[in-house]
């Protein structure tokens, strides 16, 4: 009996230590909210922040490149649309160069295979269009036998109306164009009495300005060609041509 009663006050005193113990110690449920409100005021959650600016930023940038597309495709509609009303309208059609006469008044070969000729050519330009004026400048007709130049004319400036045609007298002087033996000799064959004449390539560049009505203009370069067969000196007349 003495025994048992002395060790109840034992257990109670020990129960009443951890229960004290136990109220004494911290609270530690989680709360995630709270803990992260706690970062991000120390800074640590600032990345997604950031992710969502640049986000805007890309955002806005898109949408300015988009503008600026369609804004382009938008003005090269509408140049195109213009460029075929012009043309519905107008029709325009390119100038024509033609060799209307020729004649080689003389053509010899001289001492160390040197050509000396003279060449008259009548050339005639066309204006096909209806509706549209056009001006050349800067004209100039270079002379051709066997791919070597022989002769070169420029081209005084003229204005030329819609469906009118413009002729000009033009005269190559060769001299003293020295030539290999081979392209002398046929030369001297084709210009012989009796001979099948030379065969002369003409190439042209003239500079032309369209006048579509008072407002409109168009600037082009045409580069006008032609291959004519003249017979032998001193009345060698055209015989053949190819424009």
């Amino acid at each position: 009996m003495s025994n048992n009663s002395h060790q109840r006050p034992v257990i109670h005193f020990l129960d009443y230590r951890f229960d004290q113990q136990n109220q004494n110690l911290p609270h530690t449920n989680h709360n995630p909210s709270h803990d992260q409100n706690q970062n991000v005021q120390q800074g640590l959650y600032t990345k997604p922040l950031i992710q969502h600016r640049q986000r805007k930023r890309t955002s806005v940038l898109a949408w300015c490149m988009a503008a600026v597309c369609t804004v382009l495709w938008v003005a090269v509609i509408l140049l195109g649309l213009t460029v075929l009303i012009v043309y519905l309208v107008y029709r325009p059609r390119s100038p024509q160069f033609d060799i209307a006469a020729a004649s080689l008044n003389a053509g010899y070969i001289d001492t160390g295979n040197l050509l000396n000729a003279d060449i008259t050519l009548l050339a005639n330009v066309i204006n096909p269009n209806r509706k549209v004026n056009i001006y050349f400048s800067s004209l100039q007709l270079d002379m051709y036998f066997q791919g070597i130049m022989i002769g070169t004319q420029v081209i005084d400036a003229f204005y030329e109306p819609r469906q009118m045609e413009a002729l000009r007298n033009l005269k190559m002087i060769t001299s003293a164009v020295q030539l290999p033996l081979q392209v002398a000799q046929e030369w001297g064959n084709g210009t012989q009495p009796g001979g099948g004449g030379v065969t002369l390539h003409l190439s042209g560049r003239f500079r032309t300005r369209w006048l579509f009505g008072r407002w409109l203009r168009f600037t082009k370069w045409l580069h006008p060609s032609c291959e004519i067969l003249v017979g032998p000196p001193p009345n060698g007349v055209l015989l053949k041509k190819q424009c």
